[in-house]
């Protein structure tokens, strides 16, 4: 034959057996995304306190990280050396969705690495999962 082709029923029948696995896939990413964007979140503030750490050390600066809202965050840089005067280091910086913030205070990085105070900030997801992540008076950044 000169032409080859899929016939309805061979396409109609991959069809059926898409709707089926995304029948079955749909109920588990919606059980899952929650725990994902959790995990995503306590990631990303984690690093951001790393990141604050580190500057304030390579800048000779106080940082600090400003959280906002449940849902945003600041980063905020020392203008004068020793006189507590912050201002915004970038733009306000959004959560994953889905996913809320307390926080125990606002540790604020020395030149040193060492922060104080030291603050816990617990991250809940929808499904009330939450985590924690520790900084310490040393600087330590923890995932808990």
């Amino acid at each position: 034959s000169c032409c080859r082709g899929f016939t309805l029923l061979e396409t109609i029948t991959t069809l059926a057996i898409f709707s089926i696995l995304a029948a079955i896939a749909v109920p588990i990413w919606g059980t899952l995304l929650p725990g994902y964007q959790l995990s995503a979140a306590t990631r990303q503030v984690a690093t951001e306190f790393h990141s604050v750490r580190n500057r304030a050390m390579a800048q000779y600066r106080r940082f600090r990280v400003v959280f906002d809202s449940g849902t945003t965050y600041r980063v905020e840089r020392e203008n004068t050396p020793g006189a507590a005067d912050y201002t915004s280091f970038g733009g306000p910086k959004s959560l994953p969705g889905g996913v809320t913030v307390a926080s125990s205070g606002t540790p604020v990085f020395q030149t040193r690495g060492d922060a104080s105070p030291a603050a816990n900030i617990t991250l809940s997801n929808s499904k009330g999962v939450t985590k924690v992540v520790a900084i310490s008076s040393t600087g330590r950044v923890e995932i808990q």
